[in-house]
Order: C-alpha cells, then sequence, then structure tokens
C-alpha cells in the first residue's frame, strides 16, 4: 500500500538522522568541529527524544562538554 511506502522513506529518514547525531556526538570531543555539532545537536534536541543518554553513554563527550562549560564561564 501506499502508507507503508511512505513509512520505509520515514524510517531512512530516521536512520540516516541518527548517523548524523552520532557524527555530532563524535566531533564534540575535536575542538575544531566542536562548536557547529554543538549547534546542530541543540537544534535535534526537541526530536531527539533520546539524546540526553546518547550524549551521557558516548565515551568522552561529557568531559568534553564540562570543557565547554569551563570556558564559558
Amino acid at each position: 500500500s501506499h502508507n507503508s511506502g511512505s513509512y520505509a522513506v520515514t524510517t531512512a529518514l530516521a536512520q540516516v538522522d541518527r548517523e548524523k547525531i552520532y557524527q555530532w556526538i563524535n566531533e564534540l570531543s575535536s575542538p575544531e568541529t566542536r562548536e557547529n555539532a554543538l549547534l546542530e545537536l541543540s537544534k535535534k534536541r526537541e526530536s531527539v527524544t533520546d539524546l540526553a543518554p546518547m550524549l551521557w553513554h558516548s565515551c568522552g563527550t561529557i568531559a568534553a562538554l564540562l570543557q565547554v562549560a569551563q570556558v564559558q564561564y
């Protein structure tokens, strides 16, 4: 049916989106890419409901975010 096709497209988009999310999370650990990654992730925080645990459980991310917080204050 027509609906299953649109569901497949939505799922494919969601998968691409998740790959971008993981890419941006990885980019948080590098000072060169951190600012852009933070910007992109902040745009997604409403639509990606599990973003907080993804950030929390990714290696080195919390340390990188704390470093950013220290620099800003």
